[in-house]
């Protein structure tokens, strides 16, 4: 009785040890992550995309990649734009665009693993922005990548992402971007200098661009205008006086014309 209870006990030990130790050894699939934690991949836009999976049991000829839970091959942005290189387990589309962004997975004998493309932020803004006192100045700021928040840094202000006093920050309609487009109300000289828009996202690199604001005074115009009036007033005063001369010199020689015609002809006779 003894004997079969322990024989009993050593099946079921031995199934148990077997078990864990399937469970505990290596996985089958091993992706290749820039965030081990979060499962991300970061990648820049208009450049390659590269997905990684290494198998560790089972034949890299089976490995399936899906995006969204569909096969790749059905993903109707992906076709003619990607290859897989199944002797490594990748996946790579050349030149990535912004919609490449978002889940990825890559499928082996009923496992699964994860990996999120998270599209990296690229911002722009006008270089050079001319504005007069008192007028309102609009900068926008032009955001690409996955989920693009935005903040603005301007004379003694760091990371603006809500309005402010004159300084007012809405969203772009088209983009659907909040902060991308940065209002000033009532411009004064004191506005002048560099505006930096900067671009975050999951990434661990933020983008920035900056824009360059220059304020004229409200009658920086009005002196110009008043410089030319003073030049061509001073130009009239000199042709009135000139011809006030001329014609004065001409009335003297008109004076003394007959006088010598007397002269020349009493001489005569």
């Amino acid at each position: 009785m003894e004997a079969k209870f322990l024989a009993a006990a050593l099946s079921f030990l031995s199934i148990f040890l077997a078990i864990y130790a399937q469970s505990s050894g290596p996985e089958s699939l091993v992706p290749k992550y820039d965030n081990v934690e979060k499962q991300m991949v970061f990648y820049t836009i208009r450049s390659p995309l590269t997905l990684s999976c290494e198998v560790k049991i089972g034949n890299y000829s089976d490995l399936i990649w899906k995006k969204n839970d569909t096969v790749v091959n059905e993903v109707k942005t992906l076709i003619g734009r990607f290859r897989i290189i199944k002797a490594e387990g990748k996946f790579m589309i050349d030149k990535a665009d912004v919609f490449d962004d978002g889940r990825y997975s890559c499928e082996l004998n009923g496992v699964s693993k994860n990996i999120t493309a998270i599209a990296k932020p690229i911002v722009r803004v006008p270089s050079n922005h001319g504005v007069v006192e008192g007028e309102k100045l609009t900068i926008p700021c032009t955001a690409v990548g996955s989920q693009p928040r935005l903040s603005w840094s301007f004379g003694n202000y760091t990371n603006v992402t809500e309005s402010t006093g004159r300084y007012v920050l809405k969203k772009d309609e088209s983009s659907n971007v909040e902060n991308s487009v940065l209002i000033i109300e009532n411009v004064t000289l004191d506005d002048r200098g560099d505006y930096k828009c900067t671009g975050h996202n999951a990434a661990p690199e933020d983008a920035h661009d900056t824009a360059t604001v220059r304020v004229k005074g409200k009658f920086a115009a009005l002196w110009p205008f008043l410089g030319i009036c003073a030049e061509v007033l001073i130009l009239c005063l000199i042709i009135l006086i000139y011809e006030k001369r001329r014609n004065k010199s001409e009335l003297e020689e008109s004076d003394t014309d007959p006088q010598e015609q007397k002269k020349k002809r009493r001489n005569y006779d």
